[in-house]
């Protein structure tokens, strides 16, 4: 932490000592051997089977000598055969790198190379790559399962491997478009699962899974269900499918779910209300909280408590939490709450840039290319400076107010702004071009891309379809305009603040011709 500065410090809840994630999920196989383990629109597998296809494939990952901790990257859509895969990684000894079929090729190939993985893993059925050496989880025909089981290896136990042995590296966006991988442990996870439950106090009986692979809030439903024995449902292999999630909730009768806010209300203005009846618990995460979601759900889910989560990757998913009131609609913005249990956070005089730390911080990046950066011991703890600014109010609880850099958390998905920008240069054929942001209380960030000398026939329509080949939906501008020059300080620097105000002014003109076009 900087020296010379005043930190605020709150710690969460007491947290005994936790266990290495294999250790959480060990029990469950013997206990519920045919109770449904993960369920996708396909199929469904038995907590046996998950484990028996994952150890099947951990046998054949250590006998091509894969290397402990080593990155085995595992594409696959959202279902029942990634979460095979993943265990079967683990069980290897390995770390696995997700990497879902459902984002644009060029965004997979990115963290293909930079993951620097010698083994691929891949559903039964899907093509093969020249530049690794693959591996199959599943099985070819869904209708086969029945008779592939015998030919499925004795359960063995889960091995026992070190809390500091890598798990996962999780793919953000880095600076100049390169991507980091955020590497997290097998104690940091099983941390992260454990402080679950001993926030929540009740464990789901059947989750539903509305988050890519590729993202960490994946994380949080995976392991908390299969390390408490819960069924994991997985809607479709498209998160954002408001009707396939209604459909799973009804089908179920789901008890928990985590979605981005947009996600929910998405859900809930669709009229789905009665289809999430059974949810006893809905975690918003990944985005902001408008105060007006939280009125929309006390409105139409009564009886389903209603928890805001934040926290970057760096902290394995989650760092605080909120359990929201009635009340909190009627606030300017929604709190991120107080630490979970185990973790604390730090605050420069109230009000300023937000450190975590605890058991949770992750490893590092992949490689360490950038050096430790951000992470630093924080009070003699694994600390990370998420470089969020937030504010403490009277009654201890914390509220985010806006990104101390030009990085953007979008749809879930942490970015920065000059990957897109240079993607923008890119497909507009540019001189120059910048990305403005306009943020609006309650109303999802939105993005505004500025070029300067694009090439003749300049099409903002056109830029924004190129855009999507190789940027999340959220990440890529679907407006943009032509300036002469790009607004810069008396240093030369470029003047972002000037940019959003540009951004800002494009959108409310946006909708007032939009408003005067229907009014017609």
């Amino acid at each position: 932490m900087e020296p010379g500065l005043t930190f605020t410090t709150i710690a969460g809840p007491p947290l005994g000592p936790t266990r290495p994630i294999l250790e959480l999920l060990r029990p469950w196989p013997a206990r519920r051997p045919d109770r449904p383990a993960v369920t996708d629109p396909e199929g469904s597998l038995t907590y046996r089977q998950l484990h028996a296809h994952a150890a099947r494939l951990a046998g054949e990952l250590a006998a091509a000598g894969v290397r402990a901790g080593e990155p085995v990257v595992v594409r696959a859509r959202p279902g029942r055969w990634a979460v095979a895969a993943m265990l079967g990684v683990l069980g290897a000894g390995a770390q696995y790198v997700p990497v879902d079929t459902g984002f644009p090729a060029a965004r997979q190939q990115t963290v293909l190379r930079a993951s620097g993985a010698r083994f691929l893993v891949l559903e039964a059925g899907e093509p093969e790559t020249a530049e690794h050496r693959v591996f199959h989880v599943g099985l070819p025909e869904p209708s086969s399962a029945v008779a592939k089981l015998p030919e499925l290896p004795e359960l063995p136990e889960l091995p026992e491997l070190p809390a500091d042995r890598p798990a996962y590296t999780m793919y953000t966006s880095g600076s100049g478009g390169t991507p980091k991988g955020v590497t997290v442990s097998h104690g940091n996870l099983g941390y992260s699962t454990e402080a679950r439950t001993a926030y929540y106090g009740e464990a789901p009986s059947v989750f539903l899974l509305c988050s890519s692979i590729s993202f960490d809030s994946s994380v949080a439903g995976i392991y908390w269900s299969l390390a408490t024995g819960a069924h994991l449902v997985v809607p479709s292999a498209n998160p954002l499918d408001t009707e396939a999630i209604a459909r799973a909730a009804a089908r179920h009768r789901a008890s928990h779910l985590l979605l981005l806010p947009s996600l929910y209300e998405a859900l809930l203005d669709a009229g789905h209300g009665e289809a999430l009846a059974s949810l006893r618990c809905v975690i918003v995460a990944g985005e902001s909280c408008p105060p007006a979601l939280v009125r929309e759900h006390f409105a139409e889910l009564p009886g389903a408590a209603l928890h805001n989560e934040y926290g970057p990757t760096e902290c394995t998913v989650w760092s605080l939490a909120h359990t929201c009131r009635p009340e909190d609609a009627a606030g300017t913005s929604v709190p991120i709450g107080r630490p979970i249990p185990g973790a604390a956070v730090h605050l420069a005089s109230g009000t300023g840039e937000l450190w975590v730390s605890g058991p949770g911080v992750a490893l590092g990046y992949a490689g360490h290319g950038d050096g430790p950066g951000p992470f630093a011991p924080v009070e003699g703890r694994p600390g990370y400076r998420t470089g969020d600014l937030a504010r403490l109010d009277e009654a201890g609880t914390v509220h985010f107010l806006a990104r101390a850099d030009d990085q953007l958390k979008l749809a879930g998905m942490r970015i920065e702004l000059p990957e897109i920008e240079q993607l923008v240069r890119e497909h507009s054929g540019a001189a120059a071009a910048a990305v403005g942001v306009v943020r609006r209380p309650g109303a999802p960030v939105r993005l505004v891309a500025f070029v300067v000398a694009p090439r003749p026939g300049f099409d903002p329509a056109l830029l924004y379809r190129a855009l999507l080949s190789a940027l999340p939906q959220a990440a890529a501008p679907r407006a943009a305009q032509v300036l002469e020059r790009l607004p810069v300080l008396p240093n030369g620097k470029l003047d972002r603040a000037a940019l959003n105000r540009l951004a800002a002014e494009h959108a409310t003109a946006s909708r007032t011709t939009a408003a005067r076009r229907d009014a017609r």
